[in-house]
């Protein structure tokens, strides 16, 4: 995989920090009417420098990692500024609701494109994915209709695997490196997979867009399939 330095098209990253970082260990929740699950959703805040690993921050576990973690998975991330708009329509969620590893400010999906390397603190980053909410965060804030709101908003956040392993703190730089060229937004990848679902010429585009994630691509395949 090539991380050359390139001449990018589209909005990059000038002035973003990490404003929260939290790790979880799985443990027995029980929200509202749900059933007893294991889960690592609700984690804690740190202040100190935390050791991030190609599988993750240490001491961050995953309830079921079929779905989340791994290397693709590394890292969960979810833009500060979406819980300024969230708040300013009325849903009043505290930082880290999302259950997201960093809170980054500065760093939205339509400015963070598949393939982005990143610098953060100690760590060298990659974008992989547009988050696909699940839901647990049904569960935690008794809304069944939140993880369709965060898709149809584009206030989903994004996955990152790390390149470089190092320690990474809260007021630390999320610093943009390079770009892959023909690259596409994790807010456009997000509202085509998630909402203009019958966006063919979209849908090719992204077939043809790097890195993106080969589960995806099976499935616009499918729906390309179905549309001939």
């Amino acid at each position: 995989m090539s991380q050359t330095q390139v001449t990018v098209s589209g909005p990059t990253i000038t002035d973003a920090s990490i404003t929260l970082l939290r790790t979880g260990e799985v443990k027995t929740q029980h929200w509202g009417s749900s059933r007893r699950f294991r889960t690592a959703a609700v984690k804690t805040p740190h202040t100190d420098p935390v050791r991030l690993t190609v599988t993750g921050f240490v001491g961050d576990e995953q309830g079921n990692p079929k779905y989340h973690g791994g290397t693709e998975k590394a890292v969960c991330c979810y833009p500060a500024e979406h819980y300024d708009e969230w708040r300013a329509e009325g849903l009043q969620l505290p930082d880290g609701a999302f259950f997201e590893n960093l809170t980054i400010r500065g760093a939205t999906e339509d400015r963070v494109f598949l393939g982005d390397v990143y610098r953060v603190g100690g760590a060298v980053v990659q974008v992989t994915q547009p988050r696909t909410p699940c839901a647990t965060i049904s569960k935690k804030w008794s809304n069944p209709d939140l993880p369709k709101l965060m898709m149809s908003t584009n206030r989903c956040g994004y996955y990152l695997r790390v390149l470089d392993e190092g320690d990474v703190e809260v007021g630390d730089r999320f610093e943009f490196v390079s770009r892959l060229p023909d690259a596409v937004s994790c807010a456009f990848v997000s509202r085509i997979m998630n909402v203009e679902r019958g966006d063919l010429a979209a849908m090719r585009e992204l077939l043809e867009a790097p890195e993106f994630p080969e589960r995806w691509r099976k499935q616009l395949l499918r729906r390309l399939g179905k549309s001939a």
